[in-house]
């Protein structure tokens, strides 16, 4: 079917909550030419597939294109777009979708290094150690099974936890902060595990002597961090087992975290010191912002630093084996995607491949927290993001710890698991509500909390905002949520009532739970669920409504590690040659992390683990 040549305008939805202008140029039987307007795109989830699917659909004249791995959403939009402009143009798509598929490539031959170190998995803890160890002076490999490097620090909000208190007095309290270190220092002393209560103690004298002070900054400490990192983390499972961070490892990461931070700007990130933020599920303001959107505002730093300085970067190269001599981890042996074999012959192996959580069958094996997850349960993770890591550590006979425990993030998009859909605000702006219209927790609470309650209220819930708490939302554009509005995946109107109807709700329901939190926000207190900081009311036109679910989020659990990212045995002794950083260990987060401790986890360890690495300076062969 012939074609009416020209250049058609197209538009895609892409990751998140982008869409994708696109400029397609036609002639009677051929695609010429595809241009991808990518600049509202997530950067870094999605970039391989505008460098390959344009030159791959050209190239092949078909539609019949295999989406890139870990874009999947991206790639079908690009498709999509595609097929968009052939029928505007009078064309059959659905003929394109049919045509024959681009041969794949031949493998090429077996390849072989020898390094000093080698990292396996290229997200924000692989790129710092990778980073760290060429600062060390050491040669180094880093492979990644993905197209792209980034795994799951790419889809970050982006702030990371770090405790700044000069920096953090220029900010003042919000309501109920002060009220919440006081609620803080009051718990029991019999309440707190016997190796944090000196540390608890000495953070009652420091809230006490703040509140005693008369002070309205934001008040913050390493020992303020490290409590509510604890307290944040202890947990019970469904068969009785309690677990919390483990000491050694929690006081390493709070004492270390600002150096993380320092440590980032000097090799180029840049932050936003004009605010401190707070992700959802963090319990205190310290999120240290970066300037550029989201995570790869770290991934894309570190990335270009690693390559300009020597390392070899490996992708589509996932690590199969570890190698071992003896009672020592030597290398790895790894497949790229076209089956040919690599093989890393190493001093020093760091694993820091991610979590599980993309991984519906271990997630199912593995828990023991919620009561079920359903298999169909979306995700936030890559879909990289399989465990791999730990099965190679349980090769080797690593120890794991904490696997039971699943975080969900509350606040997900329902089909997509998606957390940059609709209006992502800070928690103190959160107003949520269920199908009915009514509040159901406390919105500044933990992430389980969060969940817990949503999940007893039907899983679905919505996030209200007013215009002037949307001009909080950092994920979003003007054009992306005209676009949401008119796709229905978000929902807005001129008076709540208007907004109530849409959503299914009873206007006079919903009126009066806006009422009620506006009047708390006024004085400071929220009788209903104890909301503990607030900021905004919502009362501008117009009014919005995010649908939300929960979605697999972080894995707690993973390779038993020691201070010194070392990865230990079943018998409670340090595998040599081996180590781990980031969400593949376990025994920080405990039974549920901190909105923002993921950010400062990865680039600490990772970064410990690098320092490790050459301080021992293993020779493995």
């Amino acid at each position: 079917m012939a074609m009416k040549p020209g250049t058609y305008d197209v538009k895609a939805k892409g990751h998140g909550s982008s869409y994708m202008p696109m400029q397609v140029k036609l002639s009677e039987d051929k695609i010429e030419n595809i241009n991808v307007n990518a600049s509202g795109e997530t950067r870094g989830v999605a970039d391989e597939v505008f460098n390959r699917l344009p030159k791959l659909i050209v190239d092949n004249q078909t539609l019949n294109v295999d989406a890139v791995s870990g874009a999947t959403i991206s790639s079908h939009g690009v498709i999509d777009g595609v097929a968009e402009a052939i029928t505007e143009a009078g064309g059959d798509a659905e003929e394109w979708k049919k045509r024959a598929k681009p041969s794949k490539a031949h493998a090429t031959k077996d390849e072989e290094y020898t390094t000093d170190v080698v990292v396996i998995g290229a997200g924000g803890a692989g790129l710092a150690a990778a980073a760290r160890s060429i600062q060390h002076g050491r040669k180094v490999v880093v492979l990644e099974k993905f197209p792209q490097i980034g795994g799951n620090t790419t889809r970050a909000g982006g702030p990371m936890n770090a405790a700044e208190p000069e920096w953090q007095k220029k900010f003042k309290a919000l309501a109920g902060e002060k009220e919440d270190l006081e609620k803080l220092a009051a718990t029991p002393i019999e309440k707190i595990d016997p190796e944090y209560r000196s540390d608890f103690e000495g953070l009652q004298k420091q809230i006490k002597e703040y509140v005693d002070s008369g002070a309205n900054y934001l008040f913050d400490s390493k020992l303020l961090h490290e409590i509510q990192t604890y307290v944040g983390g202890k947990r019970t499972d469904l068969n009785g087992h309690e677990i919390h961070g483990t000491y050694a490892l929690v006081k390493e990461l709070v004492d270390n975290a600002l150096d993380s931070v320092n440590w980032l700007k000097e090799l180029g990130v840049k932050f936003d010191d004009s605010q401190v933020t707070m992700p959802v599920g963090a319990l205190w303001r310290r999120g240290h912002k970066p300037v550029e959107p989201m995570g790869y505002a770290y991934i894309h730093v570190l990335g270009d630093w690693v390559k300009d300085h020597g390392a070899t970067v490996l992708t589509e190269t996932r690590a199969k084996h570890l190698l071992v001599d003896g009672d020592k981890v030597v290398g790895v042996v790894a497949e790229k995607s076209d089956g040919s074999k690599v093989t890393v012959h190493a001093k020093s192996v760091i694993l820091t491949s991610g979590g599980f959580g993309a991984n519906m069958k271990m997630v199912q094996k593995y828990n023991t927290y919620w009561k079920h997850i359903d298999s169909d349960m979306p995700t936030t993770n890559s879909p990289a993001i399989t465990g791999d890591g730990i099965g190679l550590g349980k090769e080797v006979g690593a120890d794991l710890v904490g696997m039971g425990f699943i975080q969900l993030m509350p606040v997900s998009d329902p089909k997509t698991g998606e957390l940059f859909t609709g209006l992502q605000t800070p928690p103190e702006n959160y107003i949520m509500v269920n199908k009915e219209g009514k509040r159901f927790v406390n919105e500044f609470a933990e992430r389980d909390t969060l969940a817990k309650a949503a999940i007893a209220n039907g899983g679905l819930f919505y996030l209200i905002a007013d215009d002037k708490i949307k001009a909080t939302a950092y994920n979003t554009t003007q054009e992306s949520i005209d676009a949401q509005v008119k796709a229905g995946t978000l929902f807005r109107a001129n008076t709540l009532a208007d907004l109530a109807k849409q959503i299914g709700m009873k206007p006079e329901v919903l009126e009066d739970t806006i009422k009620k939190y506006n009047s708390y926000v006024d004085a400071g207190e929220d009788p209903e669920f104890g909301k503990s900081a607030f900021n905004l009311k919502c009362e501008a036109a117009p009014f919005y409504a995010t649908p939300r679910k929960p979605a697999i989020h972080h894995t707690m659990g993973g390779l038993r590690i020691d201070t010194k990212a070392r990865v230990i045995n079943k018998d409670g002794a340090v595998i040599k040659g081996l180590y781990a950083a980031g969400e593949v260990a376990g025994g920080i987060h405990a039974g549920n992390r901190l909105g923002g401790n993921s950010l400062a986890d990865i680039f600490t360890f990772g970064r410990i683990a690098a320092n490790t690495a050459f301080a021992e300076k293993i020779i493995n062969y």
